[in-house]
């Protein structure tokens, strides 16, 4: 009997907002390992896999944002020893993306397209990004 063991990778270093990436759970074990599991958090996700005694399974992500960054965890066990404990791997996901600034003024008076003096005048600036961006203005 040998004891199950579980390898957990991407197939990207840097993982961008919009970009599609690969999960790959690799399970090995004899007696042959059960369908591993893939989840983040309590999210289950479904694999793809092949192979008996050593099984490769996959999931893909496209078009990802940053509700996908999270710890993934893939486990396993042989399917016929009560004596083998669960393996698992785990692994931290982080979306990133550029910074993105956006920035608004308010409406002008009456449709013009220029400011008088003493016009009320306000500029808001917003800054998205992984990781986080700082500006000044």
């Amino acid at each position: 009997v040998k004891p199950s063991t579980t390898v957990l990778s991407v197939n990207k270093d840097i993982i961008q907002k919009g970009s599609s990436f690969t999960l790959t759970c690799v399970v090995e074990g004899y007696p042959q390992p059960e369908t591993p599991t893939l989840r983040r958090g309590n999210t289950p996700f479904t694999l793809s896999c092949s192979g008996v005694n050593i099984k490769t399974c996959t999931v893909g992500f496209s078009s990802v944002d940053y509700s996908v960054s999270g710890q993934y965890t893939c486990s396993t066990k042989n399917t016929i020893s009560s004596q083998d404990k669960p393996s698992s791997a785990t692994l931290q996901i982080n979306v990133y993306s550029q910074t993105d600034v956006t920035m608004t003024t308010t409406p002008l008076p009456g449709g013009r397209t220029y400011y008088l003096t003493g016009d009320p005048l306000t500029i808001t600036c917003s800054v998205e990004g992984v990781p986080r961006s700082s500006f000044t203005f």
